[in-house]
């Protein structure tokens, strides 16, 4: 099930919708802690509309444990809670980047939080700078879930000790749960496992293509043979000088000098 991949310990949650999906977006994380038997723990939801405008209402989140008016208040520290975020299309209607992304970062560091859930649909998001904004959120989360199609989905988790691993699946959604298959590693760009008859192929340069790197009988022959211009014979024989004269030669046996009085 989904929510076996997306209620861990990882605390801050970020879900990306590309399908435009923010009216189910609080059911749909609800359901995800009902079942994995969260929905014991206490829930916090933070009110939507004109009431995110008070400042107050989300600092004090925190320090007010009950979600019913009707109730007295109650402060506890040691039960922790989940906590899910109104929309961030919503939040950017009534409250600039910096506080949003203070309070996220309040929240991760608080010891009276379990979870913090955070849905962004991209192409909702009424800010010019949405694209940074967004990956600012991207950035303070440990799990990013990206609903892509309405059968494929990917899960970017970041570990405490640094690793990160990202994998796509392919969902299925019935009435009663909501069901992910993790998809095959060719389709996420990884290397396949290589039959042994095709590996077997490949080495036989006979079994089809235009490359080898064997020669035959006639190429043997005709590479010994070659000369390249850097080669030098050598020969053992002695060397000897052997000059021809021409014809205008003047060979004299006469002393040249010989009248003169040296």
């Amino acid at each position: 099930m989904l929510s076996n991949l997306i209620v861990t310990n990882q605390k801050v949650v970020l879900i990306i919708d590309q399908l435009n999906r923010e009216r189910i977006a609080t059911k749909f994380i609800d359901s995800l802690l009902q079942e994995q038997g969260k929905g014991a723990e206490k829930v916090k939801v933070l009110p939507i509309g004109t009431q995110l405008k008070h400042v107050d209402n989300i600092e004090t989140l925190l320090n007010n444990n009950n979600n019913n008016p009707a109730e007295p208040t109650k402060t506890t520290t040691n039960t922790a809670c989940n906590v899910i975020l109104p929309t961030l299309a919503d939040l950017l209607c009534y409250h600039c980047p910096a506080h949003i992304f203070d309070f996220i970062n309040k929240l991760r560091r608080s010891e009276q939080v379990s979870r913090v859930f955070l849905w962004a649909s991209p192409h909702l998001l009424p800010h010019v700078d949405a694209e940074y904004i967004l990956a600012g959120c991207e950035y303070l989360a440990e799990l990013v879930l990206r609903l892509e199609t309405d059968t494929t989905l990917s899960l970017l988790s970041r570990k405490p000790g640094g690793a990160v691993s990202n994998k796509r699946y392919s969902c299925q959604v019935s009435k009663t749960e909501f069901k992910v298959t993790p998809l095959s590693e060719s389709l996420e760009g990884k290397p396949t496992a290589v039959k042994q008859e095709d590996a077997v192929q490949a080495a036989d340069p006979g079994a089809g293509g235009t490359f080898k790197i064997e020669l035959d009988e006639d190429e043997v022959v005709a590479r010994n043979a070659l000369t390249l211009p850097y080669e030098r014979t050598s020969d053992t024989a002695e060397g000897n000088i052997i000059y021809t004269p021409d014809a205008d030669d003047d060979f004299d046996d006469e002393d040249p000098d010989e009248d003169l009085l040296i």
